[in-house]
């Protein structure tokens, strides 16, 4: 795989996150709020997907991890829904009907509802683990982009870690709303990804750490530009390959 296909599937990695975010917006619209739900589902598996595609080639263990643990995140939102639906159920027939009879009825939905909730806070806990591994990687490969860009998207990812902790302390109440709003701020800013580099110089390469184990324990992108370069390391302004200095900023470039 080129460096120019991986650098395209984190561009469309950002897009996803973007369309993550706007949907999120729009599962706040009475009537249609379900459907925004669906579609966020479906970009976050479109930017997982991404991922999977981009380590087919880089076999990043943090990238792995992120990808593992949103997975097993998602999965238990899922199971957690089928236990909290019918365990409600199952203890409004109890309490409207106080039989003797439904009295298992009570303690199944009460012990349903519990499990329930267990698999949702796991699952808040296991996304931020997510969005740590990714902010590592990126902090290891900030070559990828402007130092803006990539300060903007690592700021993005600690809000959606923050988000993802306030969620798993959903019982307080106003933690959701808060970890709502960081979410979307955050998606909107990982969406910045998607600003990468669009020219390689034929020069890059991609150095794979897992190589050299005594040396490091994941791979690390290396971007070499050598004498050329496409865009200002400070404002990410794109700019003429003979420049020295950035016409947007002023930054020396060599």
């Amino acid at each position: 795989m080129s460096n120019n296909s991986i650098l395209i599937a984190f561009r469309d990695f950002g897009k996803n996150m973007q369309l993550i975010a706007i949907f999120l917006l729009v599962s706040l619209i009475p009537g249609i709020g379900f459907i925004g739900l669906i579609l966020v589902l479906v970009f976050k598996f479109a930017a997982l997907n991404n991922i999977k595609f981009i380590n087919l080639s880089l076999n990043n263990d943090l990238l792995e991890i992120f990808r593992t643990n949103m997975m097993s995140s998602i999965t238990r939102l899922f199971i957690a829904l089928f236990c909290i639906i019918p365990g409600g159920i199952f203890l409004a027939i109890g309490i409207l009907i106080p039989l003797g009879v439904f009295v298992g009825i009570v303690i199944i939905g009460s012990i349903l509802i519990a499990l329930g909730l267990i698999l949702v806070i796991s699952a808040f806990v296991l996304e931020r683990k997510a969005w740590k591994n990714l902010k590592i990687f990126f902090e290891e490969n900030h070559y990828m982009s402007s130092k803006i860009v990539m300060r903007d998207v690592i700021q993005g990812i600690d809000n959606l870690a923050t988000g993802a902790l306030l969620n798993a302390l959903f019982i307080f109440g106003i933690t959701i709303f808060i970890g709502f709003v960081l979410q979307i701020v955050g998606y909107f800013q990982v969406a910045k990804i998607a600003n990468i580099m669009i020219q390689i110089p034929q020069e890059s390469e991609i150095t794979m750490a897992n190589s050299y184990p005594a040396v490091a324990t994941t791979s690390t992108i290396i971007l070499k530009q050598a004498d050329r370069i496409n865009f200002c390391p400070m404002c990410g302004a794109n700019i003429s390959q003979t420049g020295i200095y950035c016409a947007e900023c002023g930054s020396k470039l060599t």
